[in-house]
C-alpha cells in the first residue's frame, strides 16, 4: 500500500486577544468580568442610553425636589440679608452685630442647601442601582418598578445620606469650629494659623478617607436590602485593598459630573447676572434681581444635575460590582446567572442575587426557584 501522507493540518482560528482568558459573556451594559474603569463609563453611558426613561426620569424628580428644597431655603434666607441695604452707616457703628445675623444665617442656609442636595444624591444613587442591577444582563426597567424595588429602601438611604453627610462636613468643618475656639481665648495669631492649617489638612484628608470608604454604602443598602450601619460596615470592606483606584475613579467621575454641570448651568448664570442687581437704583429692583438670578441658577442647576446624575449613580453602582468580582469572584455567579437566563430558566429576584451570601463565586443549595 503506497504511503500516504496525512493532510495539511488548518491552523485554529484566532480568536480577538483576551487578557482575562476564555471568551466573557455580555448580556448587558458590561462584560461580565472585573471592570476596568473604561467598562464602567462605557457602561453607565450605555445605561442611560438603553433606558433613558427610568434613568432621565428618576433624576429628573429627585433632583427637581431637592433644588426647589434648596431654593426655598436660599429665598428665606435671602431675605434677611437684603434688608442690609436699607441700614445707614450710622446704625451699623452703633450696632455692628445687625449685619452678623443675616450674613450668618445666609451661610447657613446655603450650607443646608448643600446638605439637601447630597442627601438627594445619596438617594437617587440608590434608587437607581436597581435600573442598572438591571441592566447587567439587558434588561429594561420602568420607573414604576425601580420605584417598587427601592420604596422599602427610601428610609435607610435617607439615614445613610443624612450620616455620609454629618461624617464627612463635620470632618472638614472641624478645624474652623478650632479656630474659632483659640480666637475666643485669645491665643496667638502664629499658634491659630499653624493649628488652623495643620487641622485644615488633616479633615481634608480625613473627609476624603471616609467618603471613599463609604461610597458603595448606597448600592449595598438597595442591592443586599441591609441596614445603615450593616452597609457602612460592608462598604468598609469592599473598599479594603483597593482604596487609591477607587478613590481615583470617584475623583475622576466627579470631574466629569462638574464639567458637565458648569457647561449647562453657564447660560443660565451668564443670564442671570445680566439682570438688574448690582446697578439697581432701588431695594426692591435688587431684590427681584437677586430673585431672579438664583432662580434661573436653580433652572440650570436641575438640568445639569438631572442629565449627569445618572452616570454619577451607573458609575457608583458599577463600582460596587467590580469591587464585588474583584473580593468575592462574583462575576462567576453573575455568569452563571446569564446562562440560566439564556436557557430560558427562571430569573433570580434582585434581592438574591445580590445577597452577599451568593458571592464566593458559588451558590448555596436551593438558590435556584424549583
Amino acid at each position: 500500500m503506497p504511503y500516504q501522507p496525512y493532510p495539511p493540518q488548518q491552523p485554529y482560528p484566532q480568536l480577538p486577544y483576551n487578557p482575562y482568558g476564555a471568551p466573557v459573556l455580555k448580556p448587558g451594559i458590561i462584560p461580565l468580568r472585573p471592570l476596568t474603569m473604561g467598562d464602567m463609563f462605557n457602561g453607565a453611558m450605555a445605561a442611560i442610553r438603553t433606558d433613558p426613561k427610568a434613568t432621565l426620569g428618576l433624576s429628573a424628580v429627585v433632583v427637581t425636589i431637592s433644588q426647589l428644597v434648596a431654593f426655598g431655603i436660599q429665598m428665606v434666607t435671602i431675605v434677611p440679608l437684603t434688608d442690609l441695604a436699607s441700614i445707614d452707616e450710622r446704625t451699623l457703628e452703633d450696632d455692628p452685630g445687625q449685619i452678623l445675623g443675616p450674613i450668618a444665617g445666609f451661610l447657613g442656609g446655603t450650607l443646608l442647601s448643600v446638605i439637601v442636595s447630597v442627601i438627594a444624591m445619596v438617594v437617587l444613587t440608590g434608587m437607581l442601582t436597581s435600573v442598572v442591577g438591571r441592566s447587567v444582563f439587558g434588561e429594561s426597567i420602568t420607573i414604576g418598578e425601580a420605584w417598587r424595588q427601592t420604596a422599602g429602601r427610601v428610609l435607610p438611604l435617607l439615614g445613610l445620606g443624612l450620616l455620609q453627610t454629618l461624617v464627612v462636613f463635620g470632618i472638614f468643618l472641624f478645624p474652623f469650629l478650632v479656630i474659632v475656639v483659640l480666637a475666643g481665648i485669645g491665643a496667638p495669631t502664629g499658634a491659630i494659623v499653624l493649628v488652623g492649617f495643620l487641622l485644615f489638612v488633616g479633615g481634608v484628608v480625613g473627609a476624603v478617607f471616609f467618603y471613599t470608604k463609604m461610597s458603595l454604602a448606597g448600592p449595598a443598602v438597595v442591592l443586599e436590602r441591609i441596614g445603615v450601619f450593616a452597609a457602612i460596615s460592608r462598604s468598609f470592606r469592599l473598599v479594603r485593598g483597593d482604596f487609591w483606584r477607587v478613590f481615583g475613579i470617584l475623583l475622576l467621575t466627579g470631574l466629569i459630573v462638574f464639567l458637565i454641570q458648569l457647561a449647562v448651568a453657564a447660560p443660565f448664570q451668564i443670564a442671570g447676572s445680566a439682570l438688574p442687581g448690582g446697578d439697581a437704583t432701588s431695594l426692591e429692583e435688587f431684590t427681584s434681581g437677586l430673585y431672579l438670578s438664583t432662580g434661573l441658577a436653580t433652572i440650570g442647576a436641575i438640568i445639569g444635575a438631572t442629565l449627569s446624575s445618572p452616570f454619577s449613580a451607573a458609575v457608583n453602582a458599577l463600582l460596587y460590582a467590580d469591587r464585588r468580582m474583584r473580593a468575592e469572584a462574583f462575576d462567576l455567579v453573575l455568569q452563571t446567572e446569564a446562562l440560566e437566563r439564556q436557557r430560558g430558566g427562571m430569573p433570580t429576584g434582585p434581592q438574591d442575587l445580590w445577597h452577599p451570601a451568593y458571592g464566593s463565586g458559588h451558590r448555596p443549595p436551593g438558590y435556584w426557584p424549583q
